[in-house]
């Protein structure tokens, strides 16, 4: 259950909607609500403790995002990505992102950005080793970082468009502990190109790795599908 928002009746209209939006995000992020599940207006409502209206408004607007997805005669539901929408996300974050890892590899030298890119590669090794929930964020931390140092707003602004970030942490907890083990290696071998400022290499190594997350990715849907799909009896043993 969410915590109900403090004196609701007392914030502006749009204040209301973007709590809730980045709520319900959250909430689809780790978990809670779940792809495909229905997202009733009324019960929306209650768990937040808001009126109908924003809860309307904040589900139209993440529907126009494609976080949800609107069927006639059923309302709103958490969007399912297929494998070929997991493909094609990866497909255009590999085109984005390989080319963000080379412009950061260009711009290293600026500021701070060497010591914090070390910093942010040690904090994805002790996720990794402590096996802790925390590796998504660790994750997202490492490619927030290389789109600041890249410095090119616009490729920021077309990967939250088109990828699916809110999801990250739920496709990590399917692909398991080996591939977080490999995507650590590749992560090491990305920053070491970074940190030498070789932009080919950079790029050619970030996609390979998101090549590989895509793999590991649509053979973990393909396992959670097939278990899906079992017989009962063939699930309980």
């Amino acid at each position: 259950m969410e915590d109900k928002f403090e004196s609701n009746d007392n914030k502006p209209h749009e204040t209301i909607v973007e709590h809730l939006i980045h709520a319900i995000r959250e909430s689809i992020r780790h978990g809670r609500f779940v792809q495909g599940q229905r997202l009733v207006v009324a019960d929306i409502s209650r768990m937040f403790g808001v009126s109908v209206g924003p809860v309307r408004e904040a589900i139209r607007r993440l529907t126009g995002e494609g976080l949800l997805e609107f069927t006639p005669h059923r309302g709103a539901a958490v969007r399912v990505f297929t494998e070929r929408d997991v493909r094609e996300t990866f497909q255009v974050r590999e085109a984005l992102e390989g080319y963000v890892a080379k412009l950061a590899a260009e711009n290293i030298h600026r500021g701070d950005y060497k010591s914090r890119l070390v910093a942010c590669q040690l904090k994805l090794r002790d996720a990794v080793n402590a096996k802790v929930n925390n590796l998504s964020e660790a994750r997202q931390e490492f490619h927030d970082l290389l789109y600041e140092i890249a410095g090119n707003a616009m490729l920021r602004e077309a990967a939250l468009r088109v990828t699916f970030p809110v999801f990250r942490l739920q496709f990590n907890k399917l692909t398991g502990t080996a591939r977080a083990t490999q995507s650590l290696q590749e992560h090491d071998e990305i920053i070491a190109a970074i940190l030498s400022a070789d932009g080919l290499r950079a790029e050619r190594l970030m996609r390979s790795h998101l090549r590989n997350g895509a793999i590991a990715v649509c053979q973990a849907l393909d396992e959670l599908h097939a278990f899906e799909r079992a017989p009962r009896k063939a699930k309980a043993g």
